[in-house]
């Protein structure tokens, strides 16, 4: 089971759900909400370190969680990329969504498409070399228009054995 935990003001969880049990097959629960620390804010890139913040998810007292998975509607990055829209850490069991980049008309379809991306991480897949698959890396948010919902065979197989 994967428990959502939404950024406070946020009102996200029904696509992200949706998405997660039928594209993975993966029962979600709506785990409250959080308050992002901080110290999680980097002044000199004017972003948010979501590693610092993953950890925040993991105190929810959620007998039955296998994964956290938190959104968030701050600009995020990782060392030696500009931005990025999500990140997993499976050793944790925690991830990190941000809506900060995914504005616009089809934003419930970008969150649903990055929710999946960084849950099939968790899930122990890898980025995927077809541009259609939906753990395909996004560098752009072309990149993950151009995404199916879905996973390609290759990697559907990877999560079923």
């Amino acid at each position: 089971m994967t428990i959502v935990h939404l950024q406070k003001g946020l009102n996200c969880y029904n696509p992200v759900e949706k998405s997660l049990q039928y594209h993975l097959k993966v029962e979600a629960r709506f785990g409250g909400y959080f308050e992002i620390p901080a110290d999680s804010y980097n002044p000199w890139r004017k972003q948010y370190d979501p590693e610092r913040f993953a950890r925040t998810l993991l105190r929810s007292k959620e007998p039955n969680a296998n994964f956290h998975l938190g959104i968030v509607d701050v600009d995020i990055y990782a060392l030696g990329m500009n931005y990025i829209f999500g990140i997993a850490n499976p050793l944790l069991g925690s991830a990190v969504v941000s809506l900060f980049r995914l504005t616009g008309p089809r934003l419930e379809e970008r969150l649903g498409k990055e929710a999946i991306h960084e849950t099939g991480h968790l899930l122990g897949l890898t980025h995927c070399d077809s541009p259609r698959c939906v753990m395909y890396f996004s560098n752009t948010i072309d990149d993950t228009d151009k995404k199916d919902m879905s996973l390609c065979m290759q990697c559907r197989r990877k999560i079923e054995e």
